[in-house]
């Protein structure tokens, strides 16, 4: 289930067996000093200091929609429990090397208005202390500090709120929490959920590695500026490419503005109820990616938050941060679907898609 190496739809696998993660019975680790916590003026807290609460440890990114789509479950624990004795530290260890700047990450963490503390774990050190190779990765911590509970990806929130309320109630017999419902667990995956493509990858090196496949005969070279030539070639998971493309190790960023006879074009095939993608820009200023489903502007109720339509009707998305975008909504998942973005100018930088089936719908698109 690691994001790193395999797909986001093994992501919605709910339980699947540890995969390196520290184990259960094992004291979580400290808190290294000087790391930034988020957001700024946030007093360091350690674990030796929060023996006594329960804690979640949640590792996350804020360009993974599995983390995203956990974050509603998340805040409400932190409302629910807090002030029994929960608390909540969110450690941010970036995928792609924007996300690894503190101020970006402070700002994703105010966009996702999340209400408890957060570190910038910009060197990786707890997510090495802590064994980790996934996003999201969750321990559930009791109040003598060991890990009772390691939990991978989404899914199963109802049984991990029955464990915190009875980890919170070991020792104090006087906490009640008879009248709050806990919901059943429901299927996040199966015939019931509609077919989702997998994750894609765009880089050179993240794409070629990891699922990324490239449609087109020209293939990655790396660091290199490639004029893709147009091409009827399709792949299940991967994309095609015209035009000039500078091959980076996380994404294809446009080499050149687009003419009339030289467009500069990215797309991809897909199936799933949403569609997302993480862009980031190397121009200054924002940039305007326009974006075709199936050879026409998106249709007013399927665009994605992120989409607005320009003064000739096309439908595009602005970047003007390197974050996650919305692009695609409400899609017929039982047939598949071409989305093509064709960035305005140079500059431009494509990372990855992720997708949505219909048992995933249920989250805050902030």
């Amino acid at each position: 289930m690691r994001r790193i190496v395999l797909s986001s739809l093994l992501l919605f696998a709910a339980a699947l067996p540890l995969l390196g993660e520290l184990t259960r019975g094992t004291p979580a680790p400290e808190f290294p000093h000087g790391v930034r916590w988020i957001p700024a003026g946030t007093r360091p807290l350690s674990m030796r200091e929060l023996k006594g609460k329960v804690v979640i440890v949640d590792f996350w990114d804020y360009t993974c929609i599995n983390c995203i789509r956990t974050f509603p479950h998340l805040k409400e624990w932190y409302r629910r429990y807090h002030a029994d004795g929960l608390e909540i530290i969110g450690v941010h260890r970036g995928e792609f090397a924007f996300a690894s700047e503190p101020d970006n990450v402070e700002k994703a963490y105010r966009r996702l208005a999340l209400p408890y503390p957060a570190i910038a774990d910009t060197r990786s050190e707890i997510w090495r202390a802590y064994d980790c190779n996934s996003w999201p990765d969750t321990f559930v911590i009791d109040r003598g500090g060991i890990i009772r509970e390691a939990h991978r990806g989404e899914g199963d929130y109802g049984s991990e709120e029955r464990l915190l309320q009875d980890l919170l109630r070991q020792g104090h017999k006087e906490l009640d929490f008879s009248s709050l419902a806990i919901p059943e667990d429901r299927p996040i995956t199966g015939k019931a959920c509609g077919d989702v493509s997998p994750e894609i990858y765009v880089g050179a090196a993240r794409g070629g590695i990891w699922g990324g496949q490239i449609a087109n005969a020209e293939g990655f070279h790396d660091g290199r500026v490639v004029e893709y030539r147009a091409t009827e070639n399709r792949v299940v998971r991967g994309f095609f490419a015209r035009g000039s493309w500078r091959n980076r190790p996380d994404d294809f960023e446009a080499a050149e503005d687009p003419t009339p006879d030289r467009p500069v074009t990215l797309g991809i095939s897909y199936r799933g109820r949403e569609v997302y993608a993480v862009l980031d820009r190397a121009a200054v200023g924002p940039i305007d990616v326009v974006i075709t489903r199936n050879g026409a502007s998106i249709p007013e109720g399927q665009r994605g938050k992120d989409i607005h339509v320009l003064p000739d009707g096309r439908t595009a998305v602005t970047i003007d941060e390197p974050r996650m975008y919305y692009l695609v909504a409400n899609e017929d998942d039982t047939a598949t679907h071409e989305l093509v973005l064709a960035p305005e100018k140079k500059g431009a930088r494509i990372c990855s898609f992720t997708f949505s089936n219909r048992c995933l719908l249920d989250f805050d698109r902030l």
